[in-house]
């Protein structure tokens, strides 16, 4: 018996009921929805090889935080380097320095006006914006330098929105860059929505129209490409229900498109090693921490990588 798509939203109504979802990336089906299986991760994550070295696996920047919400910035980037990028540089106020520094000594450090200065940013292979870095008018600054440097980027947090508030910066939003909202957010960015296949609809049309992927989180996050296909993630558990996940998924989809993967599979490898290594940590645990699940993700890809 097919799974249903109402399987997989928190509300249903009569038309998802009876849309069919396939299982694997690749199944031979009309239906846009795909569950992701464990034999796609296989087939989609590379081991590290001999001879490698950090620039073999990138360098991602993190744009994040203001004074008061630097654990934001810090989520981010531990996800970033947890995740495996060669380099993570995290773009910070200087008042985060001190804290980068004991927390995350791996992690280097750009100041926001040495970011202005920079003609490219071709330096990085990877762009996230967005956990903590508030709303004003450097913020604003910030996504639009990216912007107009024509940059794939991956939003998250206030980056989401300040596009939902200024229809200029999602003009200019690049294709091949993902968005990661949670519902809420994702209302604001494409109006209210009254059911989740509803919202499910305007994802698969807006990041077609776009070219961009969308990551939209919920007890199964829906990653939806841009050729209007919805990928679903399964991993994850109820005892993630708490502040600073979203700052850590960011940090390691940024983490794989550092490492050379394309939006699409960042994306899918992001969600279900970032569900996964919660999963597990909830074996023992009822609730767990963010900075935990940064921690466990190392350990998760190597039960995918083929000997």
């Amino acid at each position: 018996m097919a799974d249903k798509l109402s399987a997989f939203l928190p509300d249903s109504d009569s038309i998802s009921k009876i849309q069919d979802v396939s299982r694997g990336l690749s199944a031979a089906t009309d239906s846009p929805y795909r569950l992701i299986q464990e034999s796609d991760i296989s087939a989609l994550i590379r081991p590290r090889l001999d001879f490698s070295h950090k620039g073999t696996y990138g360098h991602a920047l993190i744009i994040a935080g203001e004074r008061a919400t630097m654990g934001a910035a810090l989520l981010a980037s531990s996800g970033c380097l947890y995740a495996g990028a060669g380099l993570t540089t995290a773009c910070i106020p200087e008042s985060g320095l001190m804290a980068l520094n004991v927390s995350l000594p791996e992690v280097m450090y750009l100041s926001r006006e040495k970011f202005f200065e920079q003609e490219a940013l071709n330096r990085y292979n990877a762009v996230a914006i967005g956990p903590g870095v508030g709303i004003t008018e450097e913020a604003v600054a910030l996504l639009s330098r990216i912007l107009e440097l024509k940059r794939p980027v991956i939003a998250d947090a206030d980056a989401l929105n300040l596009l939902a508030s200024n229809s200029l910066l999602m003009q200019g939003l690049v294709k091949g860059s993902i968005l990661t909202p949670h519902m809420k957010e994702f209302d604001r960015l494409f109006g209210i929505h009254e059911t989740w296949y509803s919202r499910l609809q305007t994802a698969r049309e807006r990041a077609a129209e776009l070219g961009i992927v969308i990551v939209l989180k919920n007890q199964y996050t829906f990653i939806i490409d841009a050729d209007g296909t919805v990928y679903i993630n399964s991993t994850g558990s109820p005892a993630m229900a708490q502040g600073g996940m979203g700052d850590v998924l960011t940090g390691i989809i940024a983490a794989y498109i550092a490492q050379g993967y394309a939006a699409k599979e960042a994306a899918i490898l992001g969600c279900f090693f970032h569900g996964a290594a919660g999963s597990e940590l909830a074996k023992t645990r009822s609730n767990v921490r963010a900075l935990e699940v940064a921690e466990y993700v190392p350990k998760v890809p190597r039960w995918y990588v083929s000997d």
